[in-house]
């Protein structure tokens, strides 16, 4: 299978990102399982965020299997953990936020916390480091974070979003630190993000989302 991988450097830090280039409509499917899951059953669709894991293993949806959701599970079949959960992080952003880091939450919602504090904290192990580069981007640029989360799977205004983020995605890096992230897992990123930081906004943890 085709890839294609983009090296960016400032400052000494380097953001590997890669991934297949035929992979656009499997990950499209991915997001809109992960509305689906939220749109039927809110509740476990968050308990399965909770319950995966940060890294690449493929998603357990098996918990899905006698709720109101389980027909929504199959275009997440066979996704990775750190896909199903930027779903899903994605559709509640935009169910419980509006798609708008510092909005009010929609009435008769109550925002979550995703516990995302041990992914993103400083110190934390080399796996997380993506969570806690994403975390710095998305709070350093939400506008930006909300228009890529705006865009279609695959489509050039996603490709313009990425661009206008990559000023803070290479200064977000440590120097001489390196991740590498595929192209495909940038939305999840940000999108865990995107939510964690409006939950913190409106918990009181953060004073300004912008």
């Amino acid at each position: 299978m085709i890839k294609r991988t983009i090296l960016f450097v400032v400052a000494g830090a380097a953001v590997s990102l890669s991934a297949p280039a035929l992979a656009v409509p499997a990950n499209a499917a991915i997001y809109e399982a992960g509305m689906c899951l939220v749109q039927r059953d809110r509740r476990a669709a968050i308990a399965l965020f909770r319950g995966l894991p940060l890294d690449r293993s493929a998603a357990d949806l098996s918990a899905l299997a006698a709720g109101p959701a389980r027909d929504c599970a199959g275009g997440a079949s066979g996704a990775s953990s750190m896909m199903v959960r930027g779903a899903i992080a994605q559709a509640l952003f935009v169910r419980d936020f509006r798609g708008t880091m510092g909005h009010e939450p929609r009435p008769g919602l109550d925002p979550v916390d995703l516990g995302l504090d041990a992914a993103i904290a400083v110190g934390g192990p080399p796996a997380t480091e993506p969570y806690r580069w994403a975390d710095c981007v998305v709070r350093n640029d939400p506008a930006a974070t909300e228009r890529l989360l705006r865009t279609d799977i695959g489509s050039p205004q996603e490709a313009a979003a990425v661009s206008g983020l990559q000023p803070y995605m290479s200064a977000c890096m440590a120097m001489g630190a390196q991740i590498s992230v595929r192209q495909s897992e940038m939305r999840s990123l940000f999108a865990q993000g995107a939510y964690h930081n409006s939950y913190r906004y409106w918990s009181g943890q953060l004073r300004d989302a912008r």
